[in-house]
């Protein structure tokens, strides 16, 4: 090979590498930016913990605790759940993915990165693996030292003791094969259990092995969703209180006639509770407002 040949490919190859790290960069900053996006809590300071125990009672409105009571501990943790038994909230909402190696954790993200400043996929990495990154964000981090990830069963014995029901969300579509052995950690723990998901194939295959209650999570309650939810059994509608389209129409009305139980998420002001509690919601998901 000439000289010249030589010069000219080893041109492409620094051609190629500078394409290749655009690429790379472009990814890594997406992902940064995504968990940047999602990076804020509700606190305390942002907003008032709100107690309306002389205002609804139990039975009345069902109040959930949002990923745990997230705005006196980090989400999706073990304290967050202790302090929302503690607060008396009738449930308590998590978000589960499976480990490599089959153990079933909560976090709200896929990527660790938001919570634990660390690049990684929980469903890559192994429990072991995992358990190596402390919490290093979240709400009241500094009373929680060395705070790591909560697994599904320690989630379900909390929600034992204080009487909670609890709420588990499957983010993805992924794992629906594996799904009894989330029925069986259910099966240990003596309290009711609701489970929810955005994805209506995550609804059935887990109707297809358990008949627990279901809501079906939507941004914007469509007619659609009545019949999926209908046709799915023994499940509500979840839906986004905080997008006003929800409201202009009589779709809540619709939902209630057709039967079905209705939730709301995530509500922090009591004025939108109000307006749900008047719509006939019962189930309210906030990260502030509790009993």
């Amino acid at each position: 090979m000439s000289s010249k040949q030589k010069k000219k490919w080893s041109t492409k190859k620094k051609v190629l590498v500078i394409i290749l790290c655009i690429v790379l960069f472009l990814f890594v900053a997406t992902i940064i930016a995504g968990a940047v996006a999602l990076n804020w809590y509700c606190t305390i300071e942002d907003y008032k913990v709100v107690s309306i125990s002389e205002k609804y009672g139990r039975d009345d409105v069902k109040m959930i605790a949002h990923r745990g009571f997230r705005a006196t501990a980090p989400e999706n943790t073990l304290p967050a759940y202790e302090n929302a038994g503690k607060a008396q909230y009738w449930g308590a909402e998590c978000d589960i993915y499976r480990t490599k190696d089959g153990v079933w954790v909560l976090q709200h993200d896929p990527y660790i990165y938001r919570m634990m400043d660390k690049m990684g996929n929980i469903e890559n990495l192994t429990y072991e693996e995992l358990m190596q990154y402390p919490y290093t964000n979240g709400n009241e981090l500094d009373k929680y030292p060395d705070l790591k990830v909560c697994t599904l069963d320690e989630y379900l014995e909390c929600c034992e003791k204080y009487g909670m029901t609890a709420i588990i969300e499957f983010k993805g579509k992924n794992n629906t094969e594996h799904y009894d052995e989330v029925v069986a950690s259910i099966e240990k723990y003596d309290c009711d259990v609701v489970v929810i998901s955005f994805q209506e194939q995550n609804l059935r295959a887990f109707r297809a092995i358990s008949d627990v209650p279901m809501f079906y999570l939507t941004q914007k309650i469509e007619p659609q969703d009545i019949e999926i939810a209908k046709s799915i059994g023994n499940c509500g509608i979840d839906f986004n209180a905080n997008k006003e389209e929800n409201f202009e129409t009589d779709i809540i009305k619709q939902c209630i006639d057709e039967g079905l139980e209705m939730g709301a998420w995530t509500i922090n002001e009591p004025e939108v509770l109000d307006k749900l509690v008047q719509n006939g919601v019962k189930y309210i998901t906030s990260d502030c407002i509790y009993y």
